[in-house]
């Protein structure tokens, strides 16, 4: 059966990266359409552990908001004169949230409209605000966004490696309340491994964007840091859902939120340091 399991995890992981990478290397709009469709089956998990029973309009409503929000970022950067001006919009999904729970007889209306807004900003935002680094004035480059999917695979990889080899006797749990598999020792491969792979991208694609291997080095580390805590935050999300995975979409995997966990956290920060700090991450647009 671990054998059975593990062909499974690897054939349906191989697929799914293959997906996910030909979406986002080959065309503006593969790499659209491909994270409008993580977006909206990662808040069907999403509303399927929150808000298991709740009646359709609020989900719909939710759905909404979801694609319109990424659709206006993506027309940002295509530079279409109307889009920025059309964000105005989303007032009229957002308020329908609360004026749907005048006609629901709900107990909990407020906690129904916080579960369906949380999903948006949880899912819906991190991969809408992705265009700010994938689309500007029309053009696509996909490189810093792929650096940072490789940084939370880096960081996977080193911390199930190092955690098997080193952590496995079970002294130094890194969060046990919440996961009781992740160790320390785990923790710390995972960002050894980002910092490894921003090293590799600082040399391959660091003449193409001029900016620092310092920038590198710390976007690895922000990258590792704050994934870990998005993987714990999911992981607290489904234990107070009482379920293992979020979906079952991929074999062997789960669901779409059990894969991009780290990437809801990891992407907001990644971009905030990189707006903050002013990194010119678009001089090869």
């Amino acid at each position: 059966m671990a054998i059975n399991n593990l062909v499974t995890r690897t054939i349906s992981g191989a697929v799914f990266l293959c997906i996910l990478l030909s979406g986002i290397i080959f065309h503006p709009f593969g790499y659209g359409a491909i994270l409008l469709t993580v977006i909206i089956a990662g808040l069907s998990e999403f509303y399927g552990m929150i808000l298991p029973k709740s009646f359709p309009l609020r989900k719909i409503l939710g759905y909404a908001i979801a694609i319109m929000l990424f659709a206006l970022f993506y027309a940002r950067g295509f530079r279409l004169s109307v889009s920025e001006n059309w964000f105005w919009i989303l007032v009229i999904p957002v308020s329908g949230v609360f004026i749907a729970e005048l006609y629901s007889s709900s107990k909990t209306p407020f906690a129904n409209i916080a579960g369906v807004l949380t999903g948006v900003i949880y899912v819906a935002l991190p991969f809408s605000l992705t265009t700010e680094l994938t689309l500007h004035h029309g053009n696509y480059d996909y490189h810093i966004f792929l650096s940072l999917f490789i940084f939370l695979w880096s960081n996977d990889v080193g911390a199930y490696c190092f955690g098997m080899m080193f952590g496995r006797k079970g002294r130094h749990k890194l969060f046990e309340r919440i996961s009781p598999q992740k160790s320390w020792e785990g923790f710390c491969g995972g960002i050894i491994l980002s910092l490894l792979a921003a090293a590799v991208l600082s040399s391959v694609w660091g003449e193409r964007y001029g900016f620092s291997d310092v920038h590198w080095f710390i976007l690895a580390l922000i990258v590792s840091l704050s994934g870990t805590f998005g993987d714990l935050a999911e992981s607290l999300l489904k234990r107070a859902a009482g379920v293992k995975d979020s979906g079952k979409i991929i074999p062997g995997h789960g669901g779409i939120l059990d894969r991009f966990d780290s990437a809801l956290f990891a992407f907001p920060f990644a971009m905030a340091y990189i707006y903050i700090f002013n990194i010119n991450v678009l001089s090869n647009f």
